[in-house]
């Protein structure tokens, strides 16, 4: 909804000032992501999608012949051997009876061949032709520290009888990718530039050694007019006047690689997805129909992109805070649709373009954030209020309740999945014995006000307080996507508070059993219509309950069902336990121990890697090894009680066989 006229004259208010600074964030990062992602990433990556907004096209200047499988094989050219030089004689007398423009080389001649008379006859062709070109190579060694230049230029024969030769170097960026368009080093023009001189046709005022110019690629690779050199030397294998008028490029274009020219191959923006690659004499080319044509991409300065960035960072950061989350959203979809609408016209009217992913990708996520950030920090002002009043008559944990869903005030309720959690005092009744009354009334007050904190700060619901144990379920009255996790988490802090606790207390240490369990149960109110008493029934209440009680048959103190600690499996360490049937349960419950944090997982690995090989033995009724295992689990932990009790139980099955159908688990009937 957008503002009221009121809203939009008060610029000291809170809008106002959360919009400006929105602005300024969004601004800000826009410009952080352009400084440190510039020709990385992003820049690339806004260069790769403009082709998704440009038409294909097919130039009919070039034709580009192959030297493919198919060549190799019908003129019996070895493989990763140079070619019998009299073949590309051979097609430069066919191109010049066809009255081709010109004849571009991407193949490297630097060193004559076995036969002279091969060469001989090659360099007869190349100076009858009169306007061929050949190619040199550049190579860089960085390896010193000081950059090192290598040219390998075509050999004297070759080179003296050519129109001239160019470097067939290409600008890759170390994705292999070909983005820019390469212009000179020392004074040597690479060959699409040398090929444009050839034709008389170089841009005026534009020099190759400072040209900054982007490749427009007409579509994916082998869209250019193409021909196997096969075709373009054996009688009838083009058509007559195919290549009249024509720029003819020679290349390799192999699946093996042909001779010095498998690195020749690179990928293709309009490809990245399929795999396919692009041969370097492909580049060549469509470099030089972009010069030719002045078709090649031009990426705005840095100066004015970073302008253009700043100003879409303030213009979203503050006019997305004006509007609801909702309507902020749409009117994000209608920013970025507005941004690609000037990424279209900047590319079809003047062939040039900008980062515009920072934009997308960055400005526009942090403006809608702060959008929304900014209507909850209003909403949840406005709900503190509340709150405030509230808290002056009820408990905190019951304020959040009603906060959120007034409808718990009515009688009844409904089946709902919840995570569950009973604890107690473990030998309570042993603690109460030697303390007097109102010692042990003060004791139990502190520690309820530690535990029920941390359930709390969970945002857990405490159904009841019964004696000195706590029953609290999670997601209900409210949903919660991680209320196993936060179950979880509450068991482990409780367990670790109490070291705290009992160092504080200065009286008898407390130690808390807990069992948890997530399941489905009846959650809602089952008091009467003047007294409100919100509560969880059913089996998964009471499982979670047995689980606390099985702690002190182990020696453990946290146990969880397997329904509830596979939520927090590689988050939390802990082990399985073993399979128990419990009193009240016909089915068999698989239970594991909750033992901490991921920071204990190096230093406990030992001990609960043994005791799972054990567990298994005696799951499989190997009862030596799993006795072997057992004790061996207590040299690594010699206070582990859940090995001592299983060597208990190992001695209890030699004298009593279990059945036939038994499966490891253990019947435990509580008393």
């Amino acid at each position: 909804m957008m503002p009221s006229p009121k809203t939009w004259l008060e610029p000291f208010s809170q809008r106002f000032k959360s919009g400006l600074a929105t602005a300024l964030a969004t601004a800000f990062v826009g410009w952080m992501a352009w400084q440190f992602q510039a020709n990385e990433w992003l820049t690339r990556t806004s260069y790769d999608l403009l082709f998704l907004f440009l038409p294909l096209k097919t130039p009919h200047e070039v034709v580009i012949v192959y030297q493919d499988e198919r060549s190799y094989d019908l003129l019996q050219q070895k493989r990763f051997a140079r070619w019998d030089r009299r073949w590309h004689a051979k097609l430069i007398d066919t191109l010049r009876a066809e009255q081709a423009r010109g004849v571009v080389f991407d193949i490297l001649f630097d060193d004559p061949s076995d036969d002279a008379a091969e060469d001989s006859e090659f360099a007869r062709a190349l100076a009858v032709h009169g306007k061929t070109i050949l190619a040199g190579s550049l190579e860089i060694d960085q390896t010193s520290g000081t950059p090192f230049k290598q040219y390998q230029l075509p050999f004297d024969h070759l080179r003296t009888n050519a129109w001239g030769w160019g470097l067939g170097t290409v600008d890759c960026d170390d994705d292999n990718t070909v983005r820019m368009i390469f212009g000179a080093m020392d004074e040597h023009p690479g060959l699409p530039w040398k090929t444009l001189e050839l034709m008389q046709a170089t841009p005026p005022g534009i020099r190759p050694d400072l040209f900054s110019g982007w490749m427009r690629y007409y579509g994916p690779s082998g869209t250019l007019p193409k021909v196997s050199y096969a075709d373009a030397v054996l009688p009838e294998g083009t058509p007559p006047g195919f290549f009249r008028d024509k720029i003819v490029f020679v290349g390799a274009r192999l699946q093996t690689g042909a001779y010095r020219d498998t690195r020749d191959y690179f990928r293709h923006p309009m490809n990245l997805g399929s795999g396919e690659f692009i041969p370097g004499v492909e580049v060549h080319a469509t470099a030089f129909l972009n010069l030719l044509h002045k078709e090649w991409l031009r990426k705005i300065p840095d100066t004015w992109e970073v302008v253009l960035l700043l100003m879409a960072g303030v213009a979203a950061g503050y006019l997305l805070v004006l509007f609801r989350p909702w309507a902020a959203l749409a009117m994000s979809v209608g920013f970025a649709l507005a941004l690609g609408g000037t990424v279209v016209a900047l590319l079809w009217s003047a062939h040039a373009w900008f980062s515009w992913l920072v934009t997308l990708l960055v400005q526009l996520p942090v403006a809608l954030s702060g959008s929304v950030l900014f209507h909850f920090m209003r909403l949840h002002t406005e709900k503190l209020l509340l709150k405030d009043s509230l808290s002056q008559h009820l408990d905190p944990a019951r304020v959040q309740q009603l906060l959120r869903n007034p409808d718990l005030r009515k009688r009844g309720g409904d089946h709902v999945t919840i995570s569950i959690m009973f604890s107690d005092i473990a030998h309570f009744s042993k603690i109460s014995g030697r303390m007097h009354t109102e010692d042990l009334i003060k004791l139990l007050n502190q520690y309820f006000e530690t535990s029920l904190n941390i359930v709390h700060e969970q945002q857990g619901t405490v159904i009841k307080l019964l004696g000195d144990s706590i029953f609290a379920i999670w997601n209900a009255p409210v949903d919660q996507s991680d209320h196993p996790q936060k179950a979880c988490a509450t068991a482990l802090q409780l367990r670790d508070a109490l070291a705290s606790f009992n160092t504080s207390q200065g009286r008898l240490p407390l130690r808390t059993r807990i069992g948890l369990h997530t399941g489905l149960a009846f959650v809602g109110n089952v008091g009467s219509s003047v007294r409100f008493d919100y509560t969880a029934i059913g089996e998964s209440v009471n499982l979670a309950s047995r689980l606390e009680g099985l702690n002190k048959y182990l020696g453990t103190d946290i146990l969880a069902s397997r329904d509830i600690q596979k939520s927090v499996e590689g988050r939390v360490v802990s082990r399985m336990v073993g399979y128990f049937r419990l009193q009240g349960f016909d089915r068999v419950v698989e239970v594991h121990e909750l033992i901490g944090g991921l920071d204990q997982a190096e230093a406990t690995r030992s001990w609960r890697e043994s005791f799972a090989e054990a567990l298994h033995q005696f799951h499989c009724r190997n009862f030596t090894a799993a006795e072997a295992g057992f004790r061996r689990t207590l040299e690594l932990r010699p206070d582990d009680q859940p090995s001592q009790y299983y060597l208990r139980q190992i001695e209890h099955y030699r004298k009593h066989p279990p059945h036939e159908d038994w499966a490891g688990e253990i019947e435990l009937q509580e008393k």
